[in-house]
């Protein structure tokens, strides 16, 4: 009598038949889908169980079991999917990882086009961008690239941060110099005053590149106004002798 193995897998149950190299198995899927199998096997006059061999057959045929596999960073290929959740032994790791909602939503777009046949759940992409990225990173490690892209990134911005400084500098003085103009032509003498003295306090919150300048405008302003006036002295009254 042939020995009949069962696995377990899933929500299917399967049972190979060791001796005729064949296998039953049974699994779960959608009304919808088993009504489009019965559709298909009454129109070729067929079972059942053909046309699923027949699906499969045609799924594995143009699907590159290579790619699929988890396999040995040297023979790592760049052009391949890797979607399988396990490496040659069966080894994985569980790995749990939130993402923005834009990019969940392209994902599934992918996966509904149908464009990567390795694609058929947001798993698979995951899976694949992974391995396609650690390995790329681990490359430009190994080849000083990473450290070299680091350090250009953070040239970078230290140059961007120069630019947005000379920028904001800019305005600053500029919108001063509107601001102190409009108080003089309106002869805000005392207001002006006090506006130069609250900008002059302000002095450190100036790259120390444009504090010549911004301290030229404050001063340029103050000469303008105009000069206050003395008081008069009150002139003592004498005491009167008696």
């Amino acid at each position: 009598m042939a020995s009949l193995q069962p696995i377990e897998g899933g929500k299917s149950r399967t049972r190979r038949n060791t001796t005729t190299g064949k296998a039953t198995t049974s699994f779960i899927i959608p009304v919808r889908l088993l009504d489009d199998v019965d559709a298909e096997a009454r129109r070729l006059n067929t079972s059942r169980s053909a046309i699923y061999i027949t699906a499969l057959t045609e799924h594995f045929r143009t699907f590159d079991m290579a790619a699929w596999q988890s396999i040995d960073e040297d023979e790592y290929d760049p052009t391949k999917f890797y979607t399988r959740s396990s490496d040659k032994q069966g080894h994985s790791t569980h790995l749990r990882v939130n993402i923005p909602k834009p990019l969940a939503g392209e994902m599934g777009e992918l996966i509904a086009s149908a464009a990567v046949p390795q694609y058929r759940r947001p798993e698979d992409v995951v899976r694949d961008a992974i391995m396609h990225r650690v390995k790329q990173i681990s490359r430009m490690v190994d080849d000083g690239k990473l450290e070299q892209a680091v350090d250009m990134a953070m040239l970078l911005a230290e140059e961007e941060q120069l630019v947005a400084e000379a920028v904001h500098a800019e305005e600053l003085i500029a919108a001063m110099k509107v601001n102190a103009q409009r108080l003089l032509s309106r002869d805000s003498i005392e207001q002006l005053r006090k506006y130069l003295a609250q900008r002059r306090d302000r002095i450190d919150t100036i790259p120390e590149l444009y504090q010549p300048e911004y301290l030229e405008v404050i001063a340029d302003f103050e000469q303008r106004l105009p000069k206050a006036k003395a008081k008069p002295e009150t002139p003592k009254r004498r005491r009167r002798k008696t």
